[in-house]
């Protein structure tokens, strides 16, 4: 993860921010559950 243009190991902590950059590695095959987990419902709001 790059926040502040700074690279972290993510932990529990770690809040994802507006202008953060994440990286993920995924077989091809779980791309699309991964997608379904990144995605943000009405709900959230």
């Amino acid at each position: 993860m790059q926040k502040g243009g700074k690279v972290l190991k993510p932990h529990g902590n770690l809040r994802l921010e507006e202008g953060d950059i994440i990286v993920i590695f995924a077989m091809a095959k779980d791309v699309p559950e991964v997608e379904r987990l990144l995605q943000v419902s009405i709900d959230f709001f």
